[in-house]
């Protein structure tokens, strides 16, 4: 199972690669990925209801792809150059981020925690029927049986097996992932607000 601080050697090697390759802004601490935003049409979707809006994928993707190179010790800031928003525009888009990341963060949480429940009772399952195995066994009861309750218990096991070391690593990775973009701090370039 991956270990957070694996994860987050992984992720400085990662950062390190990244810093020889790209400019990155990092002051105080903090890692700003900056993005030049010619209209609100480039964030939001031209798709989505006027009382419902939904950021496009492109500038979600965007975002996720430069926020993968960072580490988790630096506190995300997206700074989006852009003077012709106006101040109820900057509110929304803000929102909209944070809500968007919150609720990947709480559906992969959630995930995972289904995950879990189903890998233990794969486990308890597969043990349960080792345990008839040994029992029919004993008893020289038909020998099909003995192979269909032998198969299951395998099957239970190894299922039991490849959710907790294979499915779970991958959930906990996007689990840590969108808990660091959900903390994102979104700020716009220093031109004046339209009002």
């Amino acid at each position: 199972m991956i270990r957070p601080e694996k994860l987050k050697k992984y992720q400085r090697e990662k950062f390190n690669n990244f810093k020889k390759i790209n400019e990155l802004k990092i002051d105080d601490d903090e890692a700003y990925i900056e993005l030049k935003v010619d209209k609100f049409s480039n964030i939001v979707s031209e798709y989505s209801l006027s009382d419902t809006p939904i950021l496009k994928n492109e500038f979600l993707n965007i975002i996720e792809s430069c926020a993968s190179f960072i580490p988790l010790e630096y506190p995300l800031v997206l700074e989006i150059h852009n003077n012709t928003f106006t101040s109820s525009e900057r509110i929304l888009i803000r929102k909209l981020i944070k809500n968007h990341f919150n609720l990947i963060k709480v559906t992969k949480e959630m995930e995972l925690k289904a995950l879990k429940r189903k890998s233990y009772f794969f486990l308890t399952l597969g043990i349960l029927m080792f345990l008839i195995v040994g029992i029919i066994t004993a008893y020289a009861v038909l020998p099909f049986t003995h192979e269909i309750l032998s198969f299951m218990a395998s099957f239970s096991i190894w299922e039991f097996g490849e959710l907790l070391f294979f499915e779970q690593d991958d959930l906990k990775e996007q689990v840590i992932k969108y808990s660091h973009l959900s903390t994102i701090r979104v700020l716009y370039d220093k031109d004046n607000v339209k009002k």
